[in-house]
């Protein structure tokens, strides 16, 4: 089920949504505020950081697609630079064992294309091929490569043998496929042809120079669309922090309770629920030290309208699941911080996802969520995402998205970066939400690793966050 405040609004409101959120996470776990990450466990320089994710779903049989004698070729985005990688490939969904001919790591140049000088061969064991147990992933052998931060990164995969591609992911950026052959090395791929999923590949961790740790967000497709951990990432990198790692598992439709399956059989593209993939997709990262936690609405709001009507889930249904999330967290050693659930726009498109039953529902959720304490911070996306002139924050009425003039500047990532910053050229309406700040305190959260907010976030978004 997607989460409609996010994939009903246009280009312009996105972007002014992903600043928005970048803003109120980076304040909530603090890290803009001081001179750098001070690494939480005493870690050696060199630190091993998850640098890249992606989390996998299994296709529809109908959409499974097969590959004979060609060469993947995927474009990964990173979030922190390093001078080693190792590359994850995953068989999770798979029902056979996944053969992995040849597998090399490069710098992208553009589309499909290498930067020449800079490919190295992956190994597994010391091997060039390795065959992967259904259900189980391979991690490469690390290899020197100088990996730039926020920069591409292109994993090419050589299937020898007729594949299907039963793990992969959609909405992640670019990837191909070529003609016949293996292709690894080759700085051009031949006959490459653009593909609308992702197989195989599920993740990059670099060596840092210095201590590092990763945030994890694990969420729905509001993140898919906003891509805000890629926005953050940025802002960090613009701050010259170099050692933290921002990674998404997000998966659009996802759920916290239930694992996908539509009103007429099993819809296995809107993968398993964060309950069964937490441990794969947060506590198996890298470096993994902060998780952001932001799901929940499909399960309340998705049953009957998209999701079989047995798979109803109230209000205390996902406040278990969520201690559940946090105490897995705890037990790891993890920072976990919650989301509040974003507004859902006045959605109209599915009947009974947006009713005045389930937004009464969303409010309960939040307010669980902003002052139980049982979260360690909190990222209040609802209150920064509504617009206050249409719906009054004192009140419990649905809350709505921006339809003001501040969405129809269409702000590109960068402005969105510099207004989640504080500096630049912010929209004035953006700093008009007002509400009792009270409301969104934590009033009792463990202080664990969360720094205090300090100088270089703007008093505003102090009010937008729950802090210790």
């Amino acid at each position: 089920m997607r989460q409609f405040s996010s994939l009903s609004g246009n280009s312009a409101s996105t972007g002014l949504k992903r600043g928005l959120l970048v803003w109120a996470a980076a304040a909530t776990i603090g890290v803009l505020g001081g001179d750098g990450w001070a690494a939480p466990n005493g870690n050696e320089p060199g630190d091993r950081v998850q640098s890249w994710a992606v989390g996998h779903i299994a296709p529809l049989p109908a959409n499974t697609a097969p590959y004979t004698n060609q060469t993947l070729r995927e474009i990964v985005h990173t979030s922190v630079g390093g001078d080693q990688v190792r590359v994850r490939i995953a068989n999770t969904f798979g029902t056979a064992p996944l053969v992995i001919g040849a597998a090399h790591v490069a710098v992208s140049s553009s589309g499909s294309a290498i930067v020449a000088g800079t490919d190295r061969v992956l190994t597994f064991g010391g091997r060039t091929s390795v065959s992967i147990p259904a259900g189980a992933p391979a991690l490469s052998d690390p290899v020197d490569l100088q990996v730039a931060p926020v920069s591409d990164l292109a994993v090419s995969l050589y299937l020898p043998s007729a594949t299907n591609g039963e793990t992969t992911t959609l909405f992640q950026g670019a990837s191909y496929v070529s003609s016949a052959g293996d292709f690894t090395g080759s700085v051009d791929l031949p006959g490459a042809t653009a593909l609308s999923e992702w197989p195989f590949v599920s993740g990059v961790s670099v060596l840092t120079s210095r201590p590092g740790d990763a945030i994890v967000a694990i969420t729905d497709s509001a993140t898919l669309v906003s891509q805000w951990p890629r926005a953050l990432a940025d802002r960090l990198n613009a701050r010259h922090i170099d050692n933290l790692g921002v990674v998404s598992t997000a998966i659009a439709g996802n759920r916290l309770l239930f694992n996908s399956a539509g009103p007429t059989g099993p819809e296995t593209h809107w993968g398993q629920s964060v309950l069964t993939r937490f441990d794969r997709d947060v506590l198996g990262q890298a470096g993994a030290h902060v998780v952001i936690v932001w799901i929940g609405l499909n399960d309340l709001a998705g049953a009957g309208a998209f999701y079989p009507a047995s798979e109803q889930a109230s209000v205390d249904d996902v406040i278990a699941g969520l201690r559940q999330l946090i105490g897995r967290a705890h037990e790891y050693g993890l920072t976990i911080l919650g989301c509040t659930l974003s507004p859902m726009g006045g959605n109209i498109s599915l009947p009974g996802f947006d009713t005045p039953e389930h937004e009464a529902e969303r409010v309960a959720l939040n307010q669980w969520i902003r002052t139980s304490g049982t979260f360690d911070g909190v990222v209040d996306a609802d209150l920064v995402l509504r617009d206050p002139s249409l719906c009054p924050p004192t009140t419990a009425e649905i809350t709505c998205i921006p339809t003001s003039p501040v969405a129809s500047q269409s702000p590109t990532r960068s402005t969105s970066g510099s207004c989640a910053d504080g500096r630049g050229e912010c929209p004035a309406e953006r700093h008009q939400l007002t509400h009792d700040s009270t409301s969104t305190m934590i009033p009792r959260a463990p202080r664990r690793d969360i720094q205090r907010v300090r100088r270089g976030i703007p008093m505003t978004a102090r009010l937008y966050v729950g802090r210790p």
